[in-house]
């Protein structure tokens, strides 16, 4: 039997080679493209991307921004008498609401009334001078006339300087006595205006010093928001001055305003500008408080809105022209979380939705309909823009 497959060990090796060879022409000719005016595989098809058209709108500007409730001046106040304080008013105290005229704190007035009777003292002995002077004047013109009837008494003997030097010193004392009487007046300090108390540590005994600030305060008719604004919204809405804004408060409360005034000069930090709003209530804010700011501008004329997905950068996106990726430069004139508003640009066939990580201009696409861009009347948007229907 050994000696059997010995003798057929050849033959089988070269009948396993032929099969293998048989089976590898086999393999070869399935995989060849079919004859007989068959057409070959097609090559792989573009990347599929979404693709939407632009929807045309009215371009209102509506900005929201952001603002802090200050006050245009704080006023400092400082005492224009010296002494020591007897009276401190409740409501001159942190945080404290004052009306016009009420008293803030008095000064013990004790120097200041006998200053003023002092005055008095003064005036009423330069009077009594004046009567005793001009008494003798009228005595010695009559001793004149009588001797020398055709002769001008001269000014000495008539007491003319005398009289004049002490009627000076009646006016002098006049004003000395005002000037007492005014100082007896400033030992009452009172609010110039109404107010709300920033600081103050006054209390009684103390000494105070003229010149030196006991506290400060605010008008409360002073309060205005101050809103910061990049040129690109100011732009938006051209003159500013004038235009109507609403102002969101804490607790969904609003209120309206208009934009009195600009700064001179952007932030030398944020380089941005700064827009002053008065409110239609002042009452109604507190200093240092957040707020939000809408200000509506005029329309703008015709727009296209694009997700905002579709942006690539600031101001950069994708089109579908001919089959493959285009790059556009677009203007944005606004926007919000789902859309953003451009000038009008050739969109080609379409904008590319959610642009493809790996885009490059050229790269061939496959367009899928992709979801439009709704329009609404009305719309507000963050920092952004509102869009009426076309």
């Amino acid at each position: 039997m050994l000696s059997l497959l010995r003798r057929h060990t050849g033959a089988l090796q070269l009948l396993f080679v032929v099969g293998v060879v048989g089976a590898a022409l086999l393999l070869s000719l399935s995989l060849r493209p079919e004859q007989n005016g068959a057409p070959p595989l097609r090559a792989a098809a573009g990347l599929p991307v979404s693709v939407v058209v632009p929807a045309t709108i009215t371009y209102r500007p509506e900005l929201s921004l952001s603002g802090t409730v200050a006050a245009r001046t704080v006023t400092n106040i400082v005492p224009e008498v010296q002494g020591r304080i007897i009276e401190v008013s409740d409501a001159f105290r942190p945080g404290g609401y004052l009306n016009a005229g009420e008293v803030l704190f008095r000064i013990d007035p004790s120097d200041y009334e006998l200053a003023v009777e002092r005055t008095l003292a003064e005036i009423e002995s330069a009077r009594s001078e004046l009567t005793l002077l001009e008494a003798e004047a009228d005595a010695e013109i009559a001793v004149w006339n009588g001797q020398f009837p055709n002769r001008e008494i001269p000014e000495l003997i008539a007491r003319i300087p005398q009289i004049a030097a002490a009627k000076a010193r009646i006016r002098s004392g006049e004003a000395a006595r005002r000037a007492a009487e005014l100082e007896l007046e400033r030992t009452v300090v009172r609010a110039p205006f109404p107010a709300r108390v920033l600081t103050t540590e006054l209390d009684l005994g103390q000494v105070v010093t003229a010149q030196a600030a006991v506290g400060t305060l605010f008008s409360i008719d002073s309060l205005e928001v101050a809103v910061p604004i990049s040129s690109s919204e100011l732009a938006l809405l051209g003159d500013p001055v004038g235009r109507p804004a609403t102002i969101a408060l804490p607790g969904g409360r609003t209120m309206a305003g208009v934009v009195t005034r600009t700064a001179a000069a952007l932030d030398e930090r944020t380089r941005l500008g700064t827009l002053f709003i008065e409110p239609a209530n002042a009452g109604g804010l507190t200093a240092g408080e957040f707020v939000d700011v809408s200000i509506a501008a005029d329309t703008a004329g015709d727009a296209l809105g694009v997700p905002a997905t579709a942006l690539t950068s600031r101001d950069r996106l994708w089109v579908v022209e001919a089959g493959r990726l285009a790059g556009r430069e677009v203007t944005v004139l606004g926007g919000d979380r789902d859309s953003a508003f451009v000038k009008p640009f050739d969109f080609a066939d379409g904008v590319v939705a959610v642009p493809p990580a790996n885009g490059r201009a050229g790269m061939p696409v496959t367009p899928v309909e992709g979801r439009g861009i709704a329009s609404a009347p009305g719309r507000s948007t963050p920092r952004g823009a509102g869009v009426d229907a076309p």
